[in-house]
């Protein structure tokens, strides 16, 4: 099995760095400003502001100064006439558009919702959001008002998808809730899993109790985290065996977190303490530079050339030097592989 290496530069104070290498070969990059402040996957309790029937959306304050835009296909039945805070809907069942009543008759004006940010505003629109909760944890995904259980449209293989609802099959899931196994979840003990469906349900009373004390007015019911937090949750897996981190602090926010997500089986965790920063140390900082490069080169002599328009992203592939091949037909068919 392959072993993976996570470098994790926090040392600026202008942005965080993520990159899980293996050979020395850069795998994954992630990276965040301070500057650029994301509220995707953030919960929200809001109060519907405007009801548009003419585009079937409406208007939502959520606290953060700019409204957001919350269309009827993002709407969840229990919020239907007719409906309560009771009403459910199957995990993978979405109700359809065309059974879906009017948005104006089942939202008004000064209505409270709880909503989710899919997306960020950009320009003059706001933020795009969904009344269909869903809270990550470790390996699970928790579904409030929703029923049954589900994997990952990630695990293509069926088999593994069998594995997997036998898993979800066992554990002891709470009423009113639906839960998908993530990819990480594969493999994992019972226990694992129900520690991770604890902690989510921590996060979920958390969330009501500040509800509670909100007196009624938009407020943040939870923060999705940071990317440090968010990395270590969503890509830590078998294969990393190290995460280095060259700023104290982070390494003790990564240690807190892997003793609650994986208390026996974590990663070795090392300090780095050098002059030369992490990513120069490890040969990342040129490898990033290749990436950004307008310009790709192939194994056989050829290239691609990237380029974006404000339509497209243009890709050439160019032969070049390539000279394998005993015709141009192949020349082009090989090069077209190695561009795959």
């Amino acid at each position: 099995m392959s072993k993976q290496t996570m470098l994790v530069n926090a040392a600026s104070y202008h942005e965080c760095r993520i990159a899980v290498v293996e050979d020395s070969k850069l795998e994954e990059l992630y990276v965040e400003r301070a500057s650029t402040q994301s509220h995707v996957g953030n919960i929200y309790l809001g109060k519907v502001t405007n009801v548009e029937a003419a585009i079937q959306a409406a208007f939502i304050d959520f606290s953060t100064g700019r409204n957001g835009f919350l269309h009827i296909s993002d709407l969840h039945p229990r919020y239907f006439p007719g409906e309560d805070e009771n009403t459910a809907e199957r995990v993978g069942k979405k109700t359809p558009r065309r059974d879906r009543p009017p948005i104006q008759q089942a939202l008004h004006k000064g209505q409270e919702i709880m909503v989710q940010v899919l997306k960020d505003g950009i320009g003059t629109k706001g933020p795009t959001l969904t009344s269909y909760i869903s809270i990550p944890g470790r390996y699970l995904v928790m579904m409030p008002n929703m029923q049954n259980m589900g994997v990952s449209r990630r695990v293509e293989d069926e088999e593994k998808r069998r594995e997997m609802r036998q898993v979800l099959d066992s554990l002891d899931t709470p009423e009113g809730f639906g839960f998908i196994l993530r990819t990480a979840g594969l493999g994992r003990s019972k226990t694992e899993l129900k520690r991770d469906l604890a902690y989510l349900m921590r996060l979920w009373k958390d969330m009501q109790a500040r509800r509670k004390k909100s007196g009624n007015k938009p407020m943040e019911l939870y923060a999705e985290s940071d990317l440090l937090t968010r990395t270590i949750r969503d890509v830590l897996n078998k294969d990393i065996t190290r995460i280095i981190v060259d700023d104290i602090s982070a390494l003790k926010r990564i240690s807190r977190f892997l003793r609650v997500i994986a208390p026996r089986s974590g990663p070795e965790l090392v300090y780095y303490d050098h002059a030369t920063p992490i990513f120069h140390a490890f040969g990342i900082e040129s490898q990033i530079a290749a990436i950004r490069s307008p310009r790709v080169p192939l194994p056989s002599g050829g290239g691609l050339v990237i380029e974006q328009t404000e339509a497209l992203v243009a890709i050439d592939v160019n032969s070049g030097k390539s000279r394998a091949s005993l015709d141009a037909e192949s020349t082009a068919y090989n090069t077209n592989m190695e561009a795959v």
